[in-house]
This record gives C-alpha cells, sequence and structure tokens, in this order.
C-alpha cells in the first residue's frame, strides 16, 4: 500500500503547485473579495455586481504573455461595460431585445477568428448580455450596473497582473514541467513497443493520440517562453534555464521520433536474445528520470541526481557484441542503442540546466520570436471570414440563431425565475464543430445533475452559514480549478456553490432552484445539441482537405530543410527548426481532426479508415526524416542513388497534394550534389521513405474530396 500511497501524495502536490490550482486560488480571490467588503458595509447586492464582473474578466485571463493577458482583459472590460449599458437600457422592450441579441451572438462569436483569447473576450461579452437581460433597472441603475461590472473587471487585472508581476516565471516553471511530463509519458508509450505482448497497432493509435497531447504542449511553452519580453531580455539565471531547458527538450523529443522501424520484425529476430528487454528497460528508465525532473522544474525544485541509465547500456552493447560475433546482422540494434545514448545525453543536459548557471547563446536569443505564431488585428481577416464557406462565420450565425431561439422560448414558453440560464448553457455549451458541442453537452448534463443532487444534500442538512460559506469556497477554488482540465468535475463543484450563494442572498426554496437549475441544464443543451447537427452544421470531412494537405506541404518542407542544413549556416538552422516545429503542428492538427470526426454521427464519417491510415503514414515518414536529419547533421553525405530516391519522394508526395488541392504551385527540388559513401543504415532508411511516400500516394487517392 506504500507505493499508491505515495503516488497519490505526489499526484496531489502536482496538482495543488499546478497552473489549474493556482489559477483556481487567483480567481476565487479575487471573484469573492469585492462581495465580502461588500458585505460587511451591506451592499451586498452592488458586491455581486462588482464579484460578477470580475468573474466575466477572469474568462480571459489564460495562460500567456502577460501583455497578451493585459491587453485582453481591457478589451473585455470596455466590452462588459457597452454590452450591459447597451442591454440594460432595452431590455424593457422583448422586440429591440430580438435584435441586439443574434446580432451580438454573431459579432462577439466572430471574435474566434483571432485566436482563442479573442474567443474568449466574446464570450465574456456574451455572458455580459445574457446576465443584463433580466436586469429591469432604471436609467441610472443601469449605468451604475454597467460601472460596477466594469469596475469589478478593472479590480481583477489589476490584481492579476500584479501576481503575474510578483511571479514571473512561476507560469513558465509550471507551463514546463507539465510539457516535460507530457514528453515522459509519450517515452512510457514507445517503451512498450519492445514488449512482446504489446498490441502493436493499437499502441501506435496510442503513441499518435498522445503525440497530439505533446504538440499543444510544446505550442504553449514557445508562447509563453518566447513572447514574455522579461524572460528573452532578462540576462538571469532562471530565464535562461527555462529557455535552455526546453531548447534541449524539442531536440530530445525529435530524437524519440527518430526513425520508425517494424517492431514484429525486430521481435522475430531479437527477441529470444533479451536486447529487446533491455531496450524497454532502458527507455521507461529514460522517462521515469524525465517525469523527475519534470515535476522538480514544475514543482520550483532543484533536482537531485539522475538515476541514469549508463549500465543498461553497457549491457545492451555487450549483448549486441555477442550478436554480432556469431555473425547475426545487428544494424538495427546499434541505431537504437545510439538513439538511446542521444536521448540520455539530452537529458543529462536538461538536468545539468538546473544546476549550474547556463547563457542562451546570441543567434539562438535573436531567432526565438520565429517560434511563435502571430495573430494581428487585421479587419480585413474579419471581413474575408463574412462567408458561409467559412467554419467560424458558420458557428457565428448559428450561435445567433439558437441564442435567439432561446430567448423567444424563454420569454414566452417558459416561467422560470432564472430563465437566463437556458440562454447561458447555449452561449457556454454551443461550439464550433459537432463534436466538441456534443463533449460539452455531456459534461454540462452530468455535472450539473449529480451537483445538484450534492447541493440539496448540504441545503438540507448543513444549516450553518459558517459551514456553507466554508464550502462555497472550497467548491469555488474546486470549480475555477478544474475549469480548463476536467470540465465535467468544474461543473459538478459549480452547481452546488451557485446554490449555497443564492441561498445567502435570500433565495430559500433551495429544491426549486435544484430543479430550475437542472431543468434549464438540459433545455439548454437540448438547444445547443440540435442546433449543432441541424443549424448551419460544420463537419469534419468538409474541412478535412486543407488538413491533410497541410500535413503533406508540412512534411515535404521539412524533407527539404533537413537537406538544407548547415552546420555553419545559422540561417538554415533556423529555417530547418522551424520546418521541424511545422509538421508537428500540422500532424497534431490532423489528428486532432480525426478524433473529432471519429465523434460525430456515422454517417457523417467519410473515409475514417483512410485518414487514420494517411496520418500515421505521415508520421512514419516524419520519423524516417527526423532519422535521415540526425545522420545528415553529423556527416553531411548523400550518394547519386539517394538523391533519386529523394526525387521519387518529392514526386510521391506533390502527387498527393495535387490530390487536395491541384492548384497548389509545387515544390521545386532541391539542387543536391552527391557523395558516395557506404552508410547502410542512411540508404536503408531513404528506400523506407521512398516507399512510405508511394503508400501515401495512394492512400490519398482513396480519401474523397468535397
Amino acid at each position: 500500500m506504500e507505493v499508491p500511497v505515495k503516488e497519490s501524495l505526489q499526484s496531489l502536490k502536482q496538482f495543488l503547485l499546478s497552473q489549474y490550482f493556482y489559477d483556481g486560488l487567483k480567481i476565487t480571490f479575487g471573484v469573492l473579495l469585492p462581495s465580502l467588503i461588500c458585505f460587511q458595509l451591506d451592499e451586498i447586492e452592488m458586491g455581486i455586481t462588482i464579484s460578477l464582473g470580475a468573474l466575466l474578466v477572469s474568462v480571459t485571463d489564460n495562460p500567456g504573455p502577460v501583455i497578451h493577458k493585459r491587453n485582453a482583459m481591457l478589451v473585455t472590460i470596455a466590452c462588459l461595460f457597452v454590452v450591459s449599458l447597451g442591454i440594460g437600457f432595452s431590455n424593457r422592450n422583448s422586440y429591440l431585445l430580438a435584435i441586439e441579441i443574434p446580432i451580438l451572438c454573431v459579432f462577439f462569436s466572430l471574435f474566434t477568428i483571432y485566436g482563442a483569447r479573442a474567443s474568449s473576450i466574446g464570450i465574456a461579452a456574451l455572458l455580459a448580455m445574457v446576465v443584463s437581460i433580466d436586469q429591469h433597472l432604471s436609467n441610472w441603475e443601469t449605468l451604475l450596473h454597467a460601472l460596477f461590472l466594469a469596475g469589478g473587471g478593472l479590480w481583477y487585472a489589476i490584481f492579476s497582473l500584479s501576481i503575474s508581476q510578483m511571479l514571473p516565471y512561476r507560469p513558465a516553471e509550471q507551463t514546463l514541467g507539465e510539457c516535460i511530463l507530457k514528453v515522459s509519458e509519450y517515452l512510457t508509450i514507445r517503451a512498450k513497443f519492445y514488449n512482446p505482448k504489446t498490441d502493436i497497432h493499437a499502441n501506435q493509435l496510442e503513441i499518435l493520440n498522445q503525440q497530439t497531447k505533446v504538440y499543444e504542449s510544446l505550442d504553449q511553452v514557445r508562447e509563453i517562453l518566447f513572447k514574455t519580453r522579461q524572460l528573452l531580455r532578462d540576462s538571469s539565471a532562471q530565464g535562461n534555464r527555462l529557455i535552455m531547458t526546453f531548447i534541449e527538450l524539442v531536440d530530445l523529443y525529435e530524437q524519440t521520433t527518430e526513425s520508425h522501424r517494424d517492431y514484429v520484425e525486430l521481435h522475430r529476430e531479437f527477441e529470444s536474445s533479451g536486447t529487446l528487454v533491455l531496450f524497454e528497460e532502458s527507455i521507461q528508465q529514460l522517462s521515469i528520470d524525465l517525469a523527475y525532473l519534470g515535476s522538480c522544474i514544475h514543482n520550483h525544485q532543484v533536482p537531485k541526481k539522475v538515476s541514469g541509465i549508463d549500465a543498461i547500456l553497457v549491457e545492451i552493447k555487450q549483448k549486441i557484441d555477442a550478436l554480432t560475433n556469431e555473425n547475426t546482422q545487428t544494424m538495427a540494434l546499434k541505431k537504437i542503442l545510439i538513439n538511446l545514448r542521444n536521448i540520455d545525453r539530452c537529458l543529462l543536459r536538461m538536468y545539468s540546466y538546473q544546476r549550474e548557471s547556463t547563457q542562451i547563446p546570441t543567434e539562438r536569443k535573436k531567432e526565438l520570436n520565429r517560434f511563435t505564431s502571430h495573430q494581428a488585428l487585421n479587419f480585413k481577416l474579419f471581413v474575408d471570414s463574412l462567408s458561409f464557406q467559412s467554419a467560424i462565420f458558420r458557428h457565428a450565425v448559428r450561435v445567433g440563431v439558437v441564442c435567439l431561439a432561446a430567448f423567444i422560448f424563454a420569454r414566452n414558453f417558459y416561467s422560470g425565475e432564472f430563465s437566463y440560464w437556458i440562454l447561458l448553457t447555449v452561449i457556454v455549451i454551443l461550439k464550433p464543430g459537432f463534436s466538441q458541442t456534443k463533449q460539452k453537452n455531456y459534461e454540462r448534463i452530468i455535472g450539473t445533475f449529480f451537483g445538484g443532487l450534492l447541493g440539496i444534500l448540504i441545503l438540507t442538512y448543513i444549516q450553518h452559514e459558517s459551514v456553507r460559506f466554508g464550502l462555497l469556497i472550497a467548491f469555488m477554488l474546486l470549480t475555477y480549478s478544474f475549469v480548463r482540465v476536467k470540465y465535467v468535475i468544474s461543473v459538478f463543484f459549480m452547481t452546488p456553490f451557485i446554490l449555497i450563494t443564492f441561498s445567502f442572498i435570500g433565495h430559500n426554496n433551495d429544491l426549486a432552484i435544484v430543479q430550475e437549475r437542472i431543468l434549464d441544464t438540459f433545455i439548454g443543451a437540448g438547444i445547443a445539441a440540435l442546433a449543432s447537427y441541424f443549424v448551419l452544421p460544420t463537419w469534419e470531412s468538409h474541412q478535412i482537405k486543407g488538413i491533410l494537405k497541410h500535413v503533406l506541404v508540412s512534411n515535404i518542407a521539412y524533407l527539404n530543410q533537413v537537406l538544407s542544413y548547415s552546420p555553419s549556416d545559422l540561417e538554415s538552422q533556423s529555417r530547418y527548426r522551424l520546418a521541424r516545429k511545422e509538421v508537428y503542428i500540422a500532424i497534431s492538427n490532423a489528428n486532432s481532426a480525426l478524433q473529432r470526426m471519429l465523434n460525430e454521427p456515422k454517417r457523417k464519417q467519410k473515409s475514417v479508415n483512410e485518414v487514420n491510415k494517411f496520418i500515421l503514414l505521415n508520421n512514419i515518414f516524419n520519423a524516417h526524416v527526423a532519422a535521415i536529419a540526425v545522420g545528415f547533421k553529423e556527416k553531411k553525405e548523400i550518394s547519386t542513388q539517394e538523391i533519386k530516391q529523394y526525387r521519387k519522394i518529392l514526386s510521391h508526395m506533390q502527387a498527393a497534394v495535387q490530390r487536395f488541392e491541384p492548384t497548389e504551385t509545387p515544390i521545386t527540388d532541391l539542387n543536391l550534389h552527391p557523395i558516395q559513401h557506404n552508410d547502410t543504415i542512411q540508404h536503408e532508411i531513404w528506400e523506407q521513405l521512398n516507399k512510405v511516400s508511394n503508400e501515401i500516394k495512394k492512400i490519398s487517392s482513396d480519401i474523397p474530396i468535397e
């Protein structure tokens, strides 16, 4: 029992020191404090309005560069004031509201064009619209309501940004630590390939899914590290340590993806030798060491000595030598051994950065901002998206139509005291894709139902106000700690937290409130579910063409940049790293699109098996290119035969691209100069790459393009 208890305590510590719990604490304090102060001044209604403004602005307070948070929160504050003022002056006239609601819904839903943070601004503005609909106040009171909302938002912005200034490195440490842990999980999955009991195909799918998580996490770290000015211009040991650790992590991850092996053949040839068991053991140990490092960075601790895999590597080398002496072909095993040594060296460098001072090379520092995405607030982009060919525009119109329908239903056919909950549920649940809405629907309904039951038990059996208040704080903290990581748990705690809040402000019919909360959630979720299917639906099969084409183009560009790499040319190295990043993102996006498609209705799923095979083949292609990159960077040589293979590969991949986009401009092949050599491993990789590219061309023809 000691190990499970220790692991549970470690997991609890990890959660308590995570960015999610940190955000939960920050939001709970920032939202609750105004209400507590105003309660002491006997101005509880004003306090609730100020807290509501703080809560709405917290929606945009997602992890990322401080300057982006600041700008988003300021824009949100302005939107809250304008929207609440406009709705407040017109909410007595249902006809005016019926005009305003769809217009505001379409406008703010279009903010998604500019990315996730802009999308959260739009959601916050729409939530302000919802809570203002039933506020029947005088003109002066309406102005005060808008000012208090904006004031609450301003308070939260100042509070949040102040904490960011006091703890400038903490979000970066948390995000980097979590990313390292995801790479560690990826290594654990890779180790399974060397276990004879593993289902190879199932493990390949698990690898793809974990790669998507790794790519997304790598991108999050890039955003927070390379867009935080203080980290880039700061010469402190901590800033340098974080950036150098991340740079090394990306190189380590490339080593883990290097080359794709026929594991079935590998087991057939070498399982009896005992070498594969040692490979599995060594990779698992690397995963454990990497997880330990990630936990230390995440928890702001200095790691102790790494366990290392030196002894295992020595034993592997001895077994390979013994097989070689028996005239067994062991080149594949030697390649794996070299790969493990490279990964181990990367890991040891990452450890050294945590214990010794390090500096970012000047040439690397100059290029870092090239590795982050830059979304300009271009009005032309907004205008160009006003087309039913745009998935975001279709979503925006869907939100407008459905919210208008929900408003009409609530005003004319529903008698609940908190009918705005229906509209609020629709706005929160309705997402651009069917599968996202479906998942959100499920989690909202389950969380609300069971959270409502918990709320009834608390309100029925706990009458002491101090205990209720303590539970309110705990539930509030858990609500905002889980909102980005486990939405269903967040909703589960949100429901009793809201019910307890209502009990404090004079709503004493607890059972009626619970019933209405659950009923409104079911109604709103039902409306959102029907809308995602029938109102301008967006199916992944209609969008998959562009996503798959991008994978092909990115893989070709990655191969070309590998072959253009020069140890003496800093620009070529930078282009290579950018191409590597782009192909990681492209494969991640494709796998995410496939997962969304699998959650859509069966009759809307098109060529799922073919798309899955396409992604798997491109992942194998990427692995072979990574293997070529390792060898090519060490010794820049290529034979005439390999150049011929390269041109065949380019022809296959471009034929696949033309299948998805006939007007796509072909990528010109490189002017390569052959140097004869006897590197049989590299030659074999080129042959395998040619076969994979031919398979990609064939499978591309089997995917129908709409």
